[in-house]
């Protein structure tokens, strides 16, 4: 992607907003000191997603909003919006569709910053991303801010390596694994809490399947109680219903009360509407009559009004007319004047033309005379320069051109000399021999690396072999914890102990699929002891060994149980007489043929017994669920043994092939350190070989060098001994130099004449072509003046003759407002007349309302005595009815059925009554809750809870296990970034320290650098040295350099990592600070080689003239107000091209 523009508002000292476009190649600012520059950079970063506002220089992100200055307010929000180019569509395929993407950040004081990508709100992370896929970001290497060089300088070797991983572009890498850390820290401590939670729930299960038995024992008095409470209901119901039908009859006879006294207070009513009825339509005349009569006095009010405003406009109007009249007659005054004018400025224009007629001629006759001395006096010019210069030859003394031609002799030996000495076959023969040096040291490093490339591909399938193994102790270390927690939980939940180990359920062994047949028939029993002695326990139910017979057989269609069975003495006495039917269809069918003492079952449980006692399939039997849980704890104490010793094995293995790892990786640091040796002695060779190319070269140039000096001398020395025969003719030339000085010197007075003449010419017809434009000009005004005047009298006479008609109309309207005021008169004497008789007729309707609405309240009075006498019936009825409601309530609150169930309850039928007596009933049922009281807190949901207590530890256990296989995930998945970042890095340093040496050498012009990871084995805790030997020095540390060779270095090292990940945008803020102007022409050169390889666009502010110069085009930040940033551009490429075109 590419940057397009950044828009600036409200940030910092950019007050107002501040659009810079971004073009290809370098970019300028430049400024004093103070003006705003570097916010420009800090605007970028903070675009791009800096959150710290130390890095934005200030205390509080707050910071960066325009503070205020003296003459401006301060903001409340600051906007920073960079559009880029996604043509090429390299932008994250969430925002991939567009082509160009408009990326802001806005921060409102007090409120923090909101960013969004095309209008669309996102998070800060989902900016930070877009760039930094694009090699950008606010603290990329892309952007070198101020003490950026003296902060590489001084950091530490740890520090440095930072550089590289920007170079790696392992960033990212880091993030991941940091986010991994994380999630693998959070997921260690939700295992460790899951499983105090499953222990907790283990432990609560134990709990609720004591309270199971309890509620059961509660249910068993609760039916009882229920039956008594429906018998004492019933009583209680039949009570209130006797008495409910006596209110009733009572209420009827009230009621016919009532209907007589409404009928008399219908008739008063209906006569009292029909006086009422009228009322509203004599009320409506009288209020129109009125209305009539007040129109009309209103009516008169406007006459007298209007009569007043004709008057008052008559008035107006006549001074209008005055005033117009007088407007006119300055108007024609005005144009009398304007043609006056213009008919002099017409002759004065005339007479300058006619005098401008003779200039042409004059001016081309001094152009012509100029030109003709012009080059007389270039020839004259000449000759005199020729025989002076003939003259000053031949009076050059003649001792010194023998001086002269003597040394020149001197020079041509030393030429011939030198010459001589030099031996290029002897160069180009060591040549031959360090290329062959060159050759056999280039083909022991590709053997080296033949075996560098074979150990590595041997190294990767260990560590690929690694890989498996870990994956495979993981599975196995999984399966091993979820065995060894079920284990744990089912020895919890199971309760087993030294005591219970000698119970029933221990004794069990090999009992197949019949879990649910035989602790549907046992029972709890399965949990009591065996005792072998004859001895009788107290206070402890227990199994007794006995001999017993049944000689009964079970019916046709039943299979023994004990036939299915591991023989076991106790089981098979206390099964022997019980049989496993195909379904509860057949068991209910056999049930009828059983004999004393035996019972049926299914595989899936239930239980049919020969005494009529039914479990039907579906009931909840946790006896049964425990007999399953023995059995598979049973099976995990089997199998843990053998998935212990795989675990083993596996560890064993993965220690075998980590020393073979190791093994591995010291050889190939051995072979990389090899390798290393041999590039420094092949670098060593070819720095010769160019070497000895340089002084061959050199050696060349100089032979030719000297060769030209040679000829050259000997030109020289034939020419001058020539002029050491001319000096003879001395006197001939000094008289023929005075002759033509003379003629030169008359020449160019004749010439300044002609010139002086002619610039006369041209200033006169200048100053009348100034008096010619001025009178056009004059005239023009005078004929707008003219023109303005004439529209002005039109207008004017067109309002005059619209005045003088308002006139005569406004002089006619008196005698209409006198017809008009007695017309009114006559009209508002009758209207009074007909309001008055519409108000006495209302008057005497209101009075016949009166006495209507006194015969009607008397009705009324009569109507409430009764209403009040059926109320206290219907009161007493609603309480009766609402007892009935109550105890109807009761027997649902309490029951849980409807009143017309209760005789179901008790075993009654329709006809049959209850004849025990309310007080009796109300005994029993106290009687009944004592007993349930005694029973103390039952949890009556213990066997609900019981099942999702179950449900909740199974679905703990899945989440354990899925908690389990995310932590080895994450595990794997930090070795993996861990394996890829030290590759990239390794990667990333090889072409880093290519690209040092290269440009450490274009900006020193020679010399030799480089890089070296020290400290550690490991690239990724490794730290970065930096090596330098400018031309003439050694070899040694950054921290012995000079100051300005350091700044070069850390430059060097900045651009190399800048290279291995050209960004769209590099930023550099006043770098070239500490380098002179040599180096910072070398630096500039830089800059134009990155431009010309790369598409980066240079931002650069910077101080230096000659950095100035080199830009393509350049912004100018300013400071008008003080406080406030302004900026003014300007494009230097551009520029040129103009001056070219000129």
């Amino acid at each position: 992607m590419k940057f397009k523009s950044i828009r600036i508002s409200g940030f910092k000292s950019f007050l107002e907003p501040t659009e810079i476009d971004l073009n290809e190649g370098l970019t300028g600012i430049v400024g004093p000191n103070g003006c705003g520059k570097s916010n420009i950079v800090e605007a970028m970063k903070w675009v791009m997603g800096e959150n710290s506002a130390r890095q934005m220089r200030g205390e509080g992100m707050d910071d960066v909003i325009f503070s205020g200055s003296n003459e401006r307010p301060a903001r409340n929000f600051a906007e920073v919006t960079i559009k880029l180019d996604n043509t090429e569509k390299k932008a994250p395929a969430s925002f991939n569709q567009f082509d160009e993407i408009e990326i802001s950040r806005k921060i409102e004081r007090e409120k923090g910053s909101t960013y969004r990508v095309n209008s669309k709100q996102v998070r800060a992370r989902d900016v930070q991303l877009i760039f930094a896929d694009t090699a950008t970001g606010a603290r990329s290497s892309g952007i070198v801010s101020q003490g950026r060089i003296s902060q590489i300088i001084e950091s530490s070797l740890e520090e440095r390596r930072i550089i590289l991983e920007e170079a790696a572009n392992i960033k990212g890498l880091h993030n991941r694994r940091h986010e991994a850390e994380l999630k693998l820290n959070g997921a260690t401590d939700n295992l460790s809490r899951l499983l105090d939670i499953e222990n907790t729930y283990n432990e609560q299960l134990i709990e609720l399947e004591k309270q199971g038995r309890k509620a059961a024992r509660y249910r068993s008095v609760g039916d009882r109680l229920r039956k008594a409470e429906a018998s004492l209901f019933l009583s209680l119901l039949n009570t209130a219903e006797k008495e409910f039908d006596e209110l009733e009859t009572k209420f009827e006879k009230s009621k016919n009360n009532v209907e007589e006294a409404q009928i008399n207070l219908s008739k008063n009513t209906k006569s009292k509407l029909e006086i009422f009825n009228k009322l509203p339509e004599l009320r409506k005349i009288e209020t129109e009559k009125a209305a009539i009569l007040q129109s009309l006095n209103i009516s008169k009010i406007r006459l007298e009004e209007e009569e007043a405003t004709s008057k008052f406009t008559l008035n107006n109007v006549l001074n209008q007319i005055t005033q117009i009249e007088t407007d006119i007659k300055r108007e024609i005054e005005i144009k009398d004047d304007a043609n006056k004018t213009i008919a002099n400025l017409l002759l004065e224009k005339d007479k300058l033309q006619l005098d401008t007629k003779d200039f042409t001629t004059k001016k081309n006759d001094a152009s012509k005379k100029v030109n003709e001395l012009k080059i007389k006096s270039e020839d004259a010019d000449a000759k005199l320069s020729s025989i002076n210069s003939e003259i000053f030859s031949i009076k050059s003394d003649k001792s010194d051109l023998e001086n002269r031609i003597n040394n020149l002799k001197e020079k041509i030996k030393n030429s011939v000399d030198q010459k001589s000495q030099f031996n290029i076959a002897e160069d180009k023969k060591l040549i031959d021999e360090h290329d062959k040096k060159r050759i056999n040291i280039e083909k022991l490093i590709k053997e080296e690396n033949n075996k560098l490339e074979l150990i590595k591909k041997q190294l990767e399938n260990k560590e690929n072999l690694n890989i498996n193994l870990k994956e495979k102790k993981a599975k196995i270390d999984y399966d091993l914890n979820v065995m060894r927690a079920d284990l744990h939980s089912l020895s919890s939940l199971l309760g087993y102990d030294e005591f219970k180990n000698n119970t029933l359920e221990a004794t069990i062994d090999d009992i197949g699929n019949l879990q649910d047949a035989i602790g549907s028939v046992l029972g709890e029993t399965i949990l009591a002891p065996v005792k072998s002695d004859s001895s009788d326990e107290q206070n402890i139910s227990y199994w007794k060994e006995i001999t017993a017979k049944f000689e009964e057989k079970l019916p046709k269609g039943a299979t023994p149980i004990i036939s299915k069975i591991k023989k076991n003495s106790i089981l098979d006495i206390a099964l022997i007489g019980i049989g496993i039917v195909e379904n509860e269809k057949t068991a209910l069918k056999l049930q009828k043929e059983l004999s004393f003492g035996q019972a049926l079952t299914t595989l899936k449980g239930g239980l049919w017994r020969w005494d009529g006692y039914v479990q039907p399939l579906g009931v909840q039997n946790s006896y049964s669920e425990r007999l399953q849980q023995i059995t598979k704890l049973r099976n995990l104490q089997d199998e843990l043994p053998t998935k212990e010793k795989e675990e083993v094995t596996i560890v064993n293995e993965i220690n075998k092939n980590e020393l073979e790892l190791k093994k591995f990786f010291e050889t190939t640091r051995e072979i990389e350190s090899k390798i290393s040796l041999l590039n420094n002695e092949l670098n060593d060779t070819k720095l010769s070989i160019s070497s000895l190319d340089s002084k061959i070269n050199s050696s060349t140039i100089l032979l030719k060098e000297h060769q030209n000096i040679l000829d050259t001398s000997q030109k020289e020395l034939v020419d001058l001994e020539k002029l050491s025969e001319k000096s003879v003719n001395l006197p001939t030339l000094l008289a023929d130099e005075l002759k033509i000085r003379n003629a030169a010197d008359q020449c160019r007075n004749e010439l300044t004449d002609a010139m002086a003449a002619e610039q006369q010419i041209r200033n006169q017809e200048s100053y009348q072509q100034r008096n010619l434009m001025q009178i056009n000009n004059q005239k023009n005004d005078w004929e707008n003046r003219k023109d303005e005047a004439e529209t002005r009298i039109k207008s004017l006479k067109v309002r005059l003759d619209n005045l003088k008609e308002d006139k005569s109309r406004l002089e006619k309207l008196p005698d209409n407002f006198v017809e008009k005021a007695n017309e009114l008169n006559i009209k508002i004497e009758t209207a009074e007349q007909n309001r008055n008789f519409a108000a006495d007729k209302l008057v005497q309707t209101e009075t016949l309302l009166n006495e209507a609405e006194k015969l009607e309240k008397s009705s009324e009075q009569n109507l409430a005595s009764f209403r009040e006498d059926m109320i206290k019936v219907e009161a007493s009825l609603n309480l009766a009815k609402t007892k009935i409601e109550n105890i109807e309530d009761r027997v649902y609150e309490k029951l849980r059925v409807k009143s017309n169930q209760l005789k179901e309850i008790v075993n009654l039928s329709d006809n049959e009554e209850l004849n025990t007596s309310i007080e009796t009933l109300e005994k029993t049922v106290q009687r009944l809750l004592n007993e349930r009281e005694s029973l103390g807190a039952v949890n009556l949901r213990a066997e609900e809870e019981m099942n999702e207590m179950r449900q909740k530890i199974e679905l703990m256990s899945k989440e354990r296990v899925d908690l389990e296989l995310a932590i080895e995930k994450l595990k794997s998945g930090i070795f993996e970034l861990n394996k890829e970042g030290r590759q990239r890095l390794k990667n990333s340093f090889e072409l880093v320290n290519k690209n040092f040496k290269n440009l450490f050498k274009k900006l020193f012009g020679g010399g030799d650098a480089e890089l070296k990871l020290v400290g550690d084995d490991d690239p990724l805790k490794a730290g970065l040295e930096i090596l330098a030997s400018p031309p003439g020095k050694k070899m040694q540390l950054l921290s012995l350099l000079s100051g300005g060779e350091q700044a070069l270095t850390a430059i060097s090292l900045i651009f190399s990592v800048f290279l291995c990940n050209p960004a769209p945008i590099c930023i550099l803020d006043e770098v070239d600070a500490a380098l002179d102007d040599s180096n910072v022409s070398r630096f500039c050169n830089l800059l134009d080689k990155i431009v010309d390889e790369t598409e980066t666009y240079f931002l650069v502010v910077t101080h230096h003239r000659l950095t100035m110069a080199k830009m393509n085009r350049l912004f100018g930040v300013t400071m008008e107000q003080k406080g406030i940033s302004r900026l003014v551009s300007v494009d230097l490429e551009q520029a040129n091209k103009i001056k070219d075109i000129a």
